[in-house]
């Protein structure tokens, strides 16, 4: 039999604890902003009718650039490439229930069949950030301002990336009422840029982009604009919206360009390596005590050598190992080590959290 290949399919990735570590503070700061602004979290499957992209992306997206198959009923069906259609479709379907302007986020994975290079998978999760029902530049400003906050979160200067902005229009009187309104709100490294277009069709107004201004990573982190005619498709009245999406992909070549991702920290807080399995009940009174104390708590249930437990807790970067036997048992005292410092304490249990959470 011929051995199967351990590597993910071409374009997607494997997200190791480390990997996930990064992600998952991506969406903290993703979810956290839309909030702080008074957005609320919508999702929907990855699976859309395909008609949907073709009616207002084009054919050459879902014919090229999608996974599209038809299903056992002879659907055609696609695996979303973009959210906002599938917003628009939401929104739609329930418009007269909702109440406006109505803002929202999402954080969906997205998938295109592409050429892959750095910045570009086939598959990726997206924020997307989106208001519908207000009209004016207020909205337009409203997202630019919370794109930027997000930036700031991470850690990133005004001098790192540039805001570009450009219009379908030849009034450049949105584009300057909304670099003006910017200003006033702190936020100015926006400009003009008469060469941006967005590749989406839908756009009818504003569009913006923030660009990297460091050379070794020239890349568009997040792009966005006016979409005030999207639910036409759905035989809905016009609402207006504007939004922008920001990639997991991007986002996170940027914060490695600049040197802002977090180092990595395991969940696990402490983990103890048992010298005698037969002590498994006063083992399980330690673990109750210790988890409802908040102590994320692993167990070496492996019967190996002391130093080899420790080895490995060490190679997972668990920050604390406790060795349990006879001894701890009959005072009940327990040595507590940080692997990282080689510090060593011996304390009670109800010692234990403290010293392991710092409190």
């Amino acid at each position: 039999m011929a051995k199967l290949s351990t590597d993910p399919y071409k374009g997607v990735r494997d997200f190791y604890p480390e990997d996930k570590f990064v992600q998952n503070y991506i969406f903290s700061v993703w979810k956290k902003i839309p909030e702080l602004f008074g957005y609320e979290e919508y999702d929907a499957s990855i699976l859309e009718p395909s008609e949907i992209y073709r009616e207002k992306s084009g054919d050459e997206i879902v014919n090229e650039q999608t996974f599209t198959f038809t299903d056992r009923g002879g659907r055609e069906v696609t695996l979303r490439p973009e959210m906002t259609p599938t917003l628009a479709r939401m929104v739609a379907a329930r418009k007269r229930d909702l109440g406006f302007p109505l803002r929202w986020y999402s954080i969906p994975n997205l998938f295109r069949y592409e050429a892959t290079q750095r910045g570009r998978l086939r598959e990726h999760w997206q924020l997307n950030v989106d208001i519908f029902g207000i009209s004016n530049i207020s909205a337009d400003i409203e997202i630019i301002i919370l794109a930027n906050k997000i930036m700031e979160v991470f850690g990133a200067k005004q001098s790192d990336y540039e805001i570009r902005l450009n219009t379908s229009s030849e009034d450049e009187a949105p584009l300057n009422n909304v670099i003006s309104e910017l200003n006033k709100s702190g936020i100015m490294n926006a400009r003009v840029d008469r060469t941006l277009a967005r590749g989406q069709a839908y756009y009818t107004g504003v569009v913006f982009e923030f660009f990297d201004t460091d050379p070794k990573n020239p890349r568009s982190l997040l792009g966005g604009g006016r979409y005030d005619n999207l639910l036409e498709i759905f035989g809905g009245e016009l609402v207006p919206a504007v939004g922008f999406g920001m990639g997991d992909v991007t986002i996170r070549d940027f914060l490695e360009t600049h040197n802002l991702l977090p180092s990595y920290k395991p969940t696990t807080n402490l983990c103890i390596i048992p010298t005698d399995l037969m002590l498994v009940d006063e083992l399980v009174k330690l673990l109750m005590s210790l988890r409802m104390s908040g102590v994320n708590v692993a167990v070496d249930w492996s019967d190996r050598k002391v130093g080899d437990m420790i080895k490995s807790a060490d190679k997972n970067r668990i920050p604390y190992v406790l060795v349990f036997g006879e001894d701890e048992v009959k005072t009940g005292k327990y040595k507590v080590k940080n692997l990282k410092s080689g510090e060593e304490k011996t304390l009670k249990k109800e010692e234990i959290p403290s010293f392991i959470l710092n409190f």
